[in-house]
Formats: C-alpha cells, sequence, structure tokens
C-alpha cells in the first residue's frame, strides 16, 4: 500500500462513468479558477492528509492515513441562474454516484465528505461547484534501525 492515496484511480473512475463532462488537469485549484472553459470539466485535486500513529510495537510502527481530496466542478456561466443551478445539481449528482462507496486495495471505501459553491468568477465567467471526499487506509512502517 503506498501512503498517498493515488488520485489517478479516481481520474479513471471519472472517465468511465457517463458524467456529461469532460476531465481536466490542474496542479492547483489557482490554477482552476484563472482559467476560463468553454464547456463543463472537472478537476481532482488533493486537499489535506493526516498521518496518525495507531500502534507501536517494537519494530513496526502503524499509521492511520485520512486523506481528502476534491473534484472541483468548473462549469462556462455568465451569471447564477436556473439553467447553471440544474447544471450543477446533476453534475453534482452524477460525481457523487461515481465516487462515493467506490473501494481500492489497501484503502477503506471512498466517503463523501461535503459540497460548496466555491465562486462565481466574473473574470472567466466560471461557475465552481466542490465535492469534498475522504478515505481512510492503514499503513505499516518497518522501522530502520541506523548505524
Amino acid at each position: 500500500m503506498s501512503f498517498n492515496f493515488d488520485l489517478n484511480k479516481v481520474e479513471t473512475v471519472l472517465k468511465q462513468s457517463a458524467i456529461r463532462a469532460t476531465l481536466g488537469f490542474s496542479s492547483d485549484f489557482n490554477e482552476v479558477r484563472k482559467r476560463a472553459v468553454h464547456s463543463s470539466q472537472l478537476f481532482v485535486l488533493p486537499l489535506a492528509e493526516d498521518n496518525q500513529n495507531t500502534n507501536q510495537v517494537p519494530g513496526l510502527d502503524e499509521y492511520q492515513v485520512h486523506e481528502t481530496f476534491a473534484v472541483m466542478i468548473v462549469i462556462p456561466c455568465l451569471t447564477g441562474n436556473a439553467t447553471s443551478n440544474a447544471e450543477i445539481k446533476e453534475l453534482r449528482g452524477q460525481v457523487k454516484e461515481a465516487l462515493a462507496g467506490c473501494q481500492f486495495e489497501g484503502w477503506d471505501p471512498i466517503k463523501l465528505d461535503k459540497g460548496r459553491t466555491v465562486e462565481l468568477n466574473k473574470e472567466t465567467n466560471n461557475l465552481i461547484y466542490q465535492c469534498q471526499f475522504s478515505v481512510t487506509g492503514i499503513h505499516t512502517v518497518t522501522v530502520k534501525v541506523m548505524p
């Protein structure tokens, strides 16, 4: 098991689902905010990680790894209106349905944390909605004795 949850697996699930949005690539949220889109796009971004030592057996350390990530839904929108609200509602439902409960080897099932509208950007004419998910796994590390 890797210490970090592989977000490429989340992207693969989204690509294989029937979501009416393309998957974009971005290294961080600020880059997503600056980019104008011409059709609905999804961006998978890491948010936070927390590692707690749960056990101390001589020679082994066990960590509960908790990672939080977001799927940013970005749609082109001049003003907030019923059409954009309906599109966000449809896309967030599809994203939640595609990801909630998915389980990958070494990790518990993905859980939906929360969702919220992040912004309506007047410069790019983007409406951005964030679906936040979390995943937990146990990672065992063998203690390395240094000379």
